[in-house]
């Protein structure tokens, strides 16, 4: 074997290794972060909660949108669920009352910040043994893979 097939060997088992471990890492944080085993709220649930959180009111259908999921119907079913529980507040337009806006409640951004708490102190756990430096670094090189992702697929990344 050459040494350029035995770098290019290296490479290809580093890169797998990578890749690996970014999975395993994904897939623990997911599973001590998982709202709906923590909060009684399912993933469609949190992503609406969160979406209004970050983006402040919004049509149904931009909603679904935000989150990205291809149909509205879910979302709806969803909002319905959380006005039950008085999380949201669905307002129908004056002009056209097809179009139909979600506002957070007060209490779904207690419950929402609450989760989003609890999640943080599970997902710190995660990286505890890192120092902050090397957590900045972590992400810095992230941030850079995440780039590089978007760029060759036209999103996905950062």
């Amino acid at each position: 074997m050459s040494e350029a097939q035995f770098d290019s060997t290296k490479q290809g088992l580093l890169t797998e290794r990578i890749a690996t471990d970014v999975r395993d890492i994904w897939r623990a944080a997911k599973a001590m972060s998982n709202p709906s085993q923590t909060t009684k709220i399912t993933i469609e649930q949190y992503w609406v909660l969160r979406t209004l959180n970050d983006g402040g009111r919004m049509r149904i259908k931009d909603l679904a949108s935000q989150i990205g999921v291809a149909s509205s119907s879910p979302i709806t079913i969803s909002v319905k669920r959380l006005e039950q529980r008085k999380l949201v507040r669905r307002e129908r337009g004056k002009d056209d009352e097809r179009v139909v806006t979600v506002t957070l409640t007060d209490r779904g951004r207690g419950v929402y910040e609450s989760w989003r708490n609890e999640r943080r102190k599970a997902l710190s756990s995660l990286f505890e043994s890192l120092s902050e430096r090397e957590k900045e670094t972590l992400l810095r090189l992230l941030d850079k893979v995440a780039i590089s992702l978007e760029r060759s697929t036209g999103g996905g990344g950062k």
